[in-house]
């Protein structure tokens, strides 16, 4: 990808429109006079450094108007017409890490990286933090930010030699700091859902009001047969590595199925993380048949994301036949949906048996059993594991600049990238 212009130059920010997301608008901001120093107490000024798209930032769009995830990062005051209408135009963000520029903060000095939900641009954003129950983080008390679930507002630092370690990662765009923009927080996704949700006694996928219970019996997937939409998105790949490299002898399931699309197919087969690679778009009842799956077999469907409709297709035609089925939603589908339509879909409740996984519950809960530390401290040392063994068959692209941003955008929303590839940025 091709470089942009240097830092020196105005600042610009993606900008989309909240109802038609797949097109969007990199806008430069015009400046209003010189930066004021950063007065406020325990406060940083952040500049994005590098951050990761993927299928999930379009679930940031598509779902942004129900989760308070278009208030993460407001329009600025300066933006010019016609973009200012915030109610039809609205900015995301991105997993990965920013620079501190300035700092009132003791904990985080300037120079700084912090790693989290950043925003797509290089405008700086001045926020109010404070430390917390883990030493290394801190977690952002700004009023606007207050509405978003505690995983968006919680960063994790690095300083003075480990920030500077960082730092030449990446400029020499090493694999590394990629990593942990486009894997890291999906890792983490796929780790609560093994160690905790399926693991024992079981912590419930959501901790939202009205939820089913969670019973051990659920948890369990001793013996079963999991199946995995969208397995070559880098959540499932995680989750398929937790299932085959990261469970107790005695407590792994019986077999591994990969639904995937045409497209993925043999990017999915290569990873080795499957028993099976069957097509998505195939018959459920004929595919599990054939693979000697018996009746009295437990079922647990995850679903990541699978394309046309592929979740409530298989969950319609397996629940009737398995006595024993589970279906756990834990991504959507990349789409460009009103959000009149998507209520619209959410009210129908096509698939009532299915159960939601919010990653932003399950860590809380993990945190409260295990305390905040050790959770962090075990979350950490599997997350250094991957990250230096990496995915099979990954490849990591690095852009440069908000055009490459662009490009890989447009990429991701023309269903033009690579299954293969994972895209990060330095901005």
């Amino acid at each position: 990808m091709a470089s942009e212009t240097s830092s020196a130059e105005m600042p610009s920010i993606q900008v989309l429109e909240k109802e038609h997301y797949f097109s969007q608008a990199i806008v430069p901001i015009p400046s209003t006079g010189p930066p004021l120093p950063l007065a406020a107490p325990s406060s940083v000024r952040l500049r994005t450094k590098v951050l990761a798209l993927t299928a999930n930032n379009f679930t940031y769009a598509k779902l942004g108007f129900l989760f308070h995830w278009w208030d993460i990062h407001p329009l600025p005051a300066a933006i010019p017409p016609p973009y200012a209408d915030d109610t039809k135009y609205g900015r995301l963000s991105a997993w990965g890490w920013a620079e501190v520029l300035e700092s009132t903060h003791a904990s985080v000095p300037t120079g700084s990286l912090l790693w989290g939900y950043q925003p797509i641009g290089t405008l700086t954003q001045d926020l109010a933090v404070r430390d917390c129950d883990v030493a290394g983080h801190v977690v952002v008390t700004s009023e606007h930010r207050q509405k978003a679930m505690p995983i968006y507002n919680r960063y994790f630092t690095a300083t003075g030699a480990a920030a500077d370690a960082l730092r030449r990662e990446i400029e020499d765009r090493a694999d590394g700091p990629a990593y942990d923009a486009v894997v890291r927080i999906m890792f983490e996704t796929a780790y609560l859902l093994n160690r905790y949700c399926l693991g024992s006694p079981g912590t419930p996928p959501s901790a939202a009001p009205g939820s089913a219970p969670w019973t051990p019996e659920q948890a369990s997937i001793r013996g079963a047969t999991v199946i995995v939409l969208a397995p070559g998105s880098k959540v499932g790949l995680c989750f398929a590595r937790e299932l085959r490299h990261m469970r107790k002898e005695g407590e792994r399931p019986t077999r591994i199925i990969g639904a995937a699309s045409g497209r993925s197919t043999s990017f999915v087969e290569a990873t080795g993380l499957y028993d099976a690679v069957v097509s998505a778009t195939g018959s459920p009842v004929e595919i599990l048949a054939g693979l000697g799956v018996a009746k009295e077999e437990k079922i647990v469907l995850v679903d990541f994301g699978g394309r046309a409709d592929a979740g409530p297709r298989w969950a319609l035609a397996l629940q009737p036949m398995y006595d024993k089925f589970l279906m756990l939603g834990v991504g959507v589908e990349v789409s460009e949906v009103s959000q009149a339509d998507l209520l619209a879909g959410l009210q129908a409740g096509v698939t009532p048996q299915q159960t939601f996984v919010n990653a932003n519950d399950v860590r809380d809960q993990a945190m409260k059993l295990q305390g905040a530390d050790k959770y962090f401290e075990e979350l950490q040392r599997a997350w250094d594991l991957l990250r230096k063994e990496g995915l099979k068959g990954l490849e990591l692209r690095w852009g440069t600049g908000m055009q490459d941003v662009r490009r890989g955008w447009d990429e991701l929303a023309t269903g033009k990238l690579k299954p293969e590839e994972g895209l990060a940025f330095v901005i």
